[in-house]
């Protein structure tokens, strides 16, 4: 008698992103798709450069997602019992505070693009004279209203129930992937706080060398260290799911998503890299055992480590916060259409080849060089609108948690077309600019034939090839 339908063992996966709740069906003998659910998340904006999500939503999301997938397997005869093991993997950095007898959020979740910690951020500079990498050594991260830390703070200085809780001493703090872990094991009926190591490495509280918390860290946030999840590999059981059809299952792997990414897409091996566009841009080089403590504004982090015993495997990133989310911009506030792949004048003018002296790093250049380069008041010439998505500061390779966006070189003859080419090349020229740090901190691995490149807006050819004219190497797509 088979052990397992026709299909053989199946794997799940819950994938949370910036944008949705994902639950995905996965053959485990060659990686077949067998069927997924997604919900559309709703995302918070209470002010300007402030995004939250309902934590409680996301949990409901999640479990519809995994009720609704596994009815589709029902549908196509397939047995949900054959899911053998589920994974998970998350957006790094989002910020979870919640109580561990009630269970309840104290507050919502807050995004990792999120920037309300400025002021907090502020004052920690000026204990250190403004040195942006303080703690880099330890934790290889800048100081940064992107990573956790800081948004734990103030939640600890704004939010009177989190202070409560704190003093009380039953204040949880966790990344998504801890709020979900937690919730599916048990929750308040010995859920498990747990986290791994990419995750973990994302909050400027843990050790990148020992991938553990650190006193030294805790101690210059002032934040205790009793409210943090046990750190795990990214390849071990964490715990079982408690309720509905995976009742029983364990989640045995959970991963950051960009991490997830180089892993996912075989980058194993030092020197391998890759680059995901979505609605923000990741580009990572996988460094094997070796920490590389970058020079030029790149972040040292966690890439994966398998199992308790498994060695741990490291990454230089750089990390875009406004990508995808540039267009997504010009497409619902401003109204503008954006399809490049139905813009003619668009696609012709995102062939361009490096070399054309109108084209200029939209992303840092300074504003001498922006007017010195072609801004001669002929609107409609390619290149010569300018486009600086810094709509939360700009991070790699500058971090500058004061920027903000600009849009330059706006005459009467520019169209939407223009606009919408220059958010399109100012992801491309930031990706430039994370390469160049990259040859500069490892110039022996660091990409100069190839680049992989993923995500929802690695479809539009368009848009690749213009990456690859600007970058100068050729443009690969992810193996799955």
């Amino acid at each position: 008698m088979e052990k397992y339908g026709k299909f053989g063992p199946l794997l799940g996966v819950i994938q949370v992103s910036k944008i949705y709740a994902k639950f995905l069906v996965y053959a485990a003998r060659n990686a077949e798709i067998l069927t997924y659910h997604e919900i559309t998340l709703k995302q918070i904006v209470p002010n300007a450069s402030w995004l939250e999500y309902d934590p409680q939503e996301i949990v409901k999301s999640v479990k519809e997602c995994i009720e609704i997938a596994c009815q589709n397997l029902i549908i196509l005869e397939i047995n949900p019992v054959d899911i053998v093991a589920v994974g998970l993997t998350t957006q790094r950095g989002t910020t979870v505070l919640w109580d561990r007898v009630s269970g309840e959020p104290l507050y919502n979740a807050i995004s990792w693009s999120d920037a309300r910690s400025t002021d907090v951020l502020k004052g920690f500079l000026g204990k250190v004279k403004g040195n942006l990498n303080y703690l880099k050594s330890v934790c290889g991260l800048p100081l940064s209203t992107c990573f956790s830390a800081l948004k734990i703070k103030w939640l600890e200085e704004n939010v009177p129930l989190v202070q409560q809780s704190v003093a009380n001493k039953n204040c949880c703090f966790g990344t998504l992937d801890s709020w979900i872990l937690w919730n599916l094991t048990g929750s308040t009926d010995n859920g498990s706080h747990v986290t791994d190591v990419t995750n973990a490495g994302y909050t400027m509280l843990m050790n990148l060398h020992t991938q553990q918390w650190d006193r030294n860290l805790c101690s210059f946030f002032n934040l205790p260290k009793i409210i943090l999840p046990e750190i795990r590999s990214n390849s071990e059981v964490y715990g079982y799911i408690q309720q509905g059809p995976l009742r029983g299952i364990p989640i045995s792997s959970s991963i950051g998503d960009q991490p997830a990414a180089l892993l996912g897409q075989l980058c194993t091996n030092v020197g391998q890299s890759l680059c995901t566009i979505d609605e923000s841009c990741f580009v990572l080089l996988n460094t094997g055992e070796e920490i590389i403590d970058s020079e030029s504004g790149l972040c040292s982090v966690a890439a994966f480590k398998l199992g308790e015993k498994g060695k741990c495997v490291y990454a230089v990133e750089g990390a875009i916060s406004n990508a995808g989310a540039s267009i997504t911009w010009l497409k619902d506030t401003l109204q503008i259409n954006t399809e490049i792949n139905q813009n003619e004048n668009t696609a012709e003018v995102l062939s361009t080849f490096l070399g054309d002296n109108s084209m200029i790093s939209s992303a840092c250049s300074s504003m001498g060089n922006l007017i010195g380069n072609g801004i001669d008041g002929n609107g409609g010439k390619k290149g010569e609108l300018i486009f600086v998505p810094a709509f939360n500061g700009l991070y790699s390779p500058y971090w500058k948690y004061d920027a903000r966006g600009l849009l330059l070189g706006l005459t009467s003859n520019t169209t939407s077309e223009h606009v919408t080419q220059a958010a399109y090349e100012a992801t491309g020229f930031q990706i430039k600019e994370i390469l160049t740090s990259l040859h500069v901190d490892s110039p022996v691995w660091a990409p100069t034939k190839k680049l992989t490149i993923g995500g929802d807006y690695a479809e539009n050819n368009h848009f690749m090839q213009f990456i690859s004219d600007i970058v100068g190497i050729s443009i690969g797509e992810f193996l799955f």
